[in-house]
């Protein structure tokens, strides 16, 4: 087997390493100089390494707290117990829905159970303020904004629902998406069109893509006089390719469009602020990489939007002039703005919340940027064990910054959906099948998390051999 750790460990530049990492650390706390322009899928060990390794490791260092081991090795062996999983099962889907952590399942049902035994004072106290606002502060943190952009949904597809129901878009003003977009981020503009006649556009990204200027190119050619809303993922759930997401919402503001991201795929994977990447509406879900709590999810609004989108389902009572109600909504007053005026889910998911926080707590004792190290080094290894057999193609762009944690391909003359199954069957190796445009066989996802492990990796490579070697 080929251990990541000892993947030409010479071309490491002594001088590029983050000194206050370990020693024993993965080869991922490096990095590597002078890598050449790529084309294609394909690509040197030295050229991915160097989009593995560049980037987060060189930002933080990597320390580990008081419950998790600090030396590299015993820490993600000891990152394999966290999620509840079968262990006998080699899970490689974090990204169709990732296995919730032990600490966000034990912190839900603690506090569901609070909830159940304390129900006769529940809903006459304060607790939905200070909790809306504690979960709203805490949610910020993690992802880089402040707690009044905050709103709680039941997942992305309903925070992109939320904001393509409540601008305001006119007959045959213009929606430019891409042809790689999920179902349920699609939908709800497609529902618009119909509604309203909307125009949607598609741009069809190439696949794999091979620098990050051909999307902006492409999203500035669509871009006419009637466009109003740019709206991408921030990591595509097909190919896994990473858009260049600050540089197109950089281009939807000089546009004057409303730039609308779906983070599905990213929140928990990578390490982000979301007022970094400049976006107006960021939509999130916390059952995928973050390994919270399902039916749990968010939508950033930018605090400069907020008097752009109207609610669609409004909780709080918000009116001018004043009117008459029989009794106050608890938990919809005094709560942070974007909460007020779009809907407070709190009292309703408390529990699950509270789940997600604790795992945005596991990600923040193991580091967000060793954790995203790590996934990439787990994808590096990956790509060097699948992209040696002959007919596999991998379709997850090679270029470094443009991948992370996902890695889609298929094999010439082999159904994806026969694979998959012999996979599941005889190496217990369980990956996601995808329909493909223009090819009937389709493809298969593989997404790597920190509960993965090279021996993982070796596995799935073992079961595809024969039909691909």
């Amino acid at each position: 087997m080929i251990d990541p750790r000892a993947i030409e460990p010479d071309a490491i530049e002594p001088a590029a390493i983050d000194t206050a990492v370990p020693r024993s650390a993965p080869a991922s706390n490096g990095s590597l100089s002078g890598s050449a322009p790529l084309n294609g899928s394909a690509l040197s060990r030295r050229t991915l390494l160097a989009g593995a390794l560049a980037g987060p490791l060189l930002a933080q260092s990597a320390q580990a707290q008081t419950e998790a081991p600090n030396a590299t090795r015993e820490l993600w062996q000891w990152v394999r117990t966290q999620p509840v999983l079968d262990p006998q099962v080699i899970y490689l889907d974090a990204a169709g829905c990732g296995p919730t952590w032990r600490a966000a399942m034990a912190t839900e049902y603690r506090v569901r159970e609070q909830q159940s035994t304390e129900l006769p004072a529940a809903m006459f106290n304060e607790r939905w303020v200070s909790e809306s606002q504690r979960l709203a502060e805490r949610f910020a943190t993690f992802c880089g904004c402040g707690a009044d952009e905050i709103v709680f949904t039941h997942g992305a597809g309903e925070a992109i629902g939320q904001v393509a129901a409540g601008l305001d878009l006119n007959p045959g003003d213009e929606v430019i998406l891409t042809t790689q977009e999920h179902p349920a981020s699609l939908s709800p503009w497609l529902f618009l069109a119909r509604r309203r006649g909307v125009v949607i556009k598609q741009v069809s990204l190439p696949t794999p893509l091979v620098n990050p200027q051909e999307v902006l190119d492409l999203f500035a050619a669509a871009i006419t006089s009637r466009s109003r809303v740019l709206a991408f993922s921030h990591v595509q759930y097909g190919d896994g390719a990473v858009l260049p997401v600050r540089e197109l919402c950089d281009l939807a503001r000089q546009k004057s469009l409303i730039s609308v991201v779906d983070g599905a795929q990213a929140l928990g994977m990578l390490a982000l602020s979301l007022r970094d990447l400049g976006c107006d509406f960021y939509a999130a879900n916390c059952h995928k990489w973050l390994g919270g709590c399902q039916g749990t999810g968010l939508l950033f609004t930018r605090r400069e939007m907020l008097d752009r989108l109207w609610p669609v389902v409004p909780r709080g009572i918000d009116s001018t002039p004043p009117i008459q109600v029989p009794a106050d909504t608890p938990g919809h007053n005094d709560v942070p703005p974007a909460l007020h005026k779009f809907g407070n889910v709190v009292p309703h998911l408390w529990p699950a919340l509270r789940g997600s926080a604790a795992a945005l707590d596991f990600h923040d004792q193991i580091g967000r940027a060793r954790l995203e190290a790590r996934i990439r080094e787990l994808a590096v290894y990956a790509r060097l064990k699948l992209q040696p057999l002959p007919a596999l193609k991998i379709l997850t762009p090679a270029r470094p910054g443009l991948w992370a944690g996902i890695l889609t391909f298929r094999i010439a003359g082999r159904s994806a959906s026969e694979l998959a199954g012999t996979l599941a069957r005889n190496n217990r190796v369980h990956l996601k099948v995808l329909r493909w445009p223009q090819n009937d066989e389709g493809a298969l996802r593989a997404a790597f998390h920190i509960f993965n492990s090279p021996d993982d990796i070796d596995r799935l490579a073992q079961g595809l051999r024969p039909f691909a070697g």
